[in-house]
């Protein structure tokens, strides 16, 4: 970066530089015109150029800027997320962690009254820093986590939001694109997981095992007596090859085991086992299974 010295030497540059070299007076005369007004525009440019420097210092926190704005929070704006083989640990300015799962996206919003999540697809377990004077709020398409210090999981999935509260307390409120649908609040305690339907309503609360929960952080799912659809999903949200099973006969059945996250080849061979399936087909996008 220039420093005063250094752009007041440029813009005396620009002044001197000869245009016109013809000895007749009155081109002289013209040439020093074009040079004054050339010299005023680069004058402003310079302004404009220096103005944008400063403010780059204040908000980026550039070396010789006031100590660091968004350092402390009070302009912030990223997104993170993973792919379909890593999760990924952020650590927030103010002291909070994330835990984002495969797969997932979030939008981190924080300002000086304020910590705001977005979180867009997928899911993120949530470890917050105590601060009474900024709530932690998480956002998906149907719900709203609000939080002091706490530690909770929020799942994004394609019908609904799913909260499990870990440690602390949380307030969820629903958020609806329906017009005047007034929103519902419901407390967690630990233990407890709420499903937000897509369209903003509560769906079931219960208590669930913790551990069973935040097996994705560890690479691995825990199905306990799942119906066949969400167990598929919850298989497939981490493989690249999908498994199919398209017998509206089973949709109704249950599974529970533990899998390691995308492992299809062990999935595919206890389903086929579990259900009495064989492999109809298989693509570098899908295994598709069916009945004997």
């Amino acid at each position: 970066m220039r420093s005063d010295d250094d752009l007041s030497v440029a813009l005396e540059g620009l002044r001197n530089r000869p245009i016109v070299t013809e000895s007749r007076e009155y081109a002289h005369q013209w040439a020093r015109a074009r040079a004054r007004k050339a010299s005023i525009r680069t004058a402003v440019s310079v302004g404009a150029v220096a103005a944008l420097c400063v403010t780059a210092y204040i908000l980026l926190g550039l070396p010789g800027a006031p100590s660091g704005l968004l350092a402390r929070g009070l302009f912030a704006r990223n997104l993170i997320e993973t792919d379909i083989q890593n999760t990924r640990a952020v650590t927030l300015e103010d002291g909070s962690r994330i835990m984002l799962d495969r797969n997932s996206r979030l939008r981190i919003a924080f300002a000086a009254a304020s910590r705001d999540v977005e979180l867009l697809e997928g899911q993120a377990h949530f470890e917050v820093a105590k601060d009474p004077q900024r709530p932690f709020r998480v956002r998906t398409a149907s719900a709203e986590i609000i939080a002091v210090g706490t530690m909770f999981d929020v799942a994004n999935l394609p019908t609904e939001t799913r909260v499990t509260l870990i440690e602390g307390r949380v307030n969820v409120r629903t958020l609806s694109n329906l017009p005047r649908a007034a929103p519902q609040v419901e407390a967690l305690v630990p233990g407890q997981q709420l499903d937000i339907a897509s369209d903003g309503q509560f769906l079931n609360k219960r208590v669930v095992k913790i551990e069973n929960v935040t097996a994705w952080q560890r690479n691995t799912i825990v199905l306990d007596d799942m119906p066949l659809p969400e167990a598929l999903a919850a298989m497939n949200r981490y493989a690249l090859t999908q498994i199919v099973i398209t017998d509206p006969a089973l949709q109704s059945r249950r599974l529970s085991g533990v899998f390691r996250s995308g492992d299809v080849e062990t999935e595919t061979l206890v389903l086929e086992r579990y259900f009495n399936l064989r492999e109809a087909s298989r693509s570098e996008h899908a295994v598709i299974l069916e009945r004997y």
